[in-house]
């Protein structure tokens, strides 16, 4: 079977039985002679039907993924004096002040020597602010938080 995406965002080509949705990068079969040609649209909407069968494991799921992730920033959160936060009880992000400053150089150093991002609280008219969204993948949190630690660190020394 020829991949839905190859190399960063290259679309694959059609397959037989179904169609490579361009928008979603899924490749949604179809039944037996069914024409490959159909919109992104209706492939979507296929998607959407199959999410609404499963609601209740992804919203289970997707629970899990969010307390947990929200339980190992709060963890190092407490670790840092650096950072004052509002800590939601749900939700899928959240917005740390640094206490000194701003975020532009902590984001700056962030991307530039360990290839990790946050969203600059300036985006929110926040300029001392940076966002943190967790609800990715758990070894990711992890490892962009130890990536903001040293940065944070590297940043109070200098």
């Amino acid at each position: 079977m020829t991949p839905a995406l190859s190399g960063r965002g290259q679309l694959g080509r059609r397959e037989h039985e179904g169609k490579v949705c361009s928008k979603c990068g899924a490749v949604v079969p179809g039944p037996p002679g069914i024409d490959a040609r159909l919109s992104d649209h209706d492939a979507g909407e296929r998607l959407s039907v199959v999410a609404m069968q499963q609601l209740e494991p992804i919203g289970e799921r997707a629970k899990q993924l969010l307390d947990g992730n929200r339980q190992i920033l709060n963890e190092f959160l407490d670790t840092r004096e650096d950072l004052e936060v509002v800590r939601p009880e749900f939700g899928t992000v959240m917005f740390p002040r640094v206490r000194h400053g701003t975020s532009e150089r902590l984001c700056q150093l962030l991307r530039e020597k360990y290839e990790t991002s946050v969203v600059p609280g300036v985006f929110f008219e926040m300029p001392a602010h940076f966002r943190i969204g967790i609800a990715g993948d758990t070894d990711v949190l992890k490892a962009g938080l130890e990536r903001l630690g040293k940065a944070l660190e590297e940043l109070s020394r200098g």
